[in-house]
């Protein structure tokens, strides 16, 4: 009798997952929205203001070595997507001095991003994403259903103090977030959808 009282309260209760890396979002679920968040440009834009077919979001952090060593490869998938409905918008979230709005705009101008980028100074969004690591990167379909997480590519690239750039596994061979795009576009599920964010740890205030 105790077993047939106890289902009904298991199969009652609500179920919680998450990703294999991410112990918040789970691929396929509805992405968490944002709403008045303030780009380097000035304006205040929500992700309701993207009507494209696909949206990549991506946390950084002008001070990390692993934002700066991936800007180059940022930038370069933005300009393979010219033209197609592909929206990529950057969200820093730190509150410290070099990653908040004035020293973004600068590190802005001076990489050339040629994509939204905007502040959450709340961390709210940060946080709904379960982003830990900048960059880490979130790629959104139509319906703004979370299709692939983690990396831009299979070799995370390091800033050094010279300047100099330094891929931890050589020359990128897989192109996670250019590949999820792809698929996306083309009515397909992205060939990888979730890998393990490597980069600088995301400060969120306690």
């Amino acid at each position: 009798m105790r077993a047939s009282c106890f289902l009904p309260l298991l199969l009652a209760a609500p179920m919680v997952f998450a990703g294999k890396y991410n112990t918040v979002i789970e691929i396929g679920m509805k992405a968490p929205s944002f709403a008045n968040l303030e780009g380097v440009d000035g304006q205040k834009r929500s992700l309701s203001d993207f009507k494209e077919d696909v949206v990549v979001l991506v946390f950084l952090a002008n001070h990390c070595p692993w934002v700066k060593g991936g800007d180059k490869d940022l930038v370069q998938v933005v300009t393979e997507f010219k033209g197609q409905s592909v929206r990529v918008v950057g969200l820093g979230v730190n509150l410290r001095p070099d990653d908040l709005p004035p020293a973004m705009k600068k590190h802005a101008a001076r990489v050339g991003y040629n994509f939204q980028y905007l502040h959450d100074p709340s961390q709210e969004v940060g946080r709904k994403y379960g982003a830990t690591r900048t960059p880490e990167f979130f790629v959104l379909d139509k319906q703004r259903r979370i299709v692939y997480t983690g990396l831009l590519h299979n070799s995370p690239a390091q800033m050094r103090r010279d300047g100099s750039v330094q891929y931890t596994n050589g020359q990128p061979v897989q192109h996670y977030v250019r590949d999820a795009v792809r698929a996306v576009l083309a009515g397909k599920p992205a060939p990888v959808a979730e890998t393990r964010a490597q980069g600088c740890t995301v400060e969120y205030a306690r």
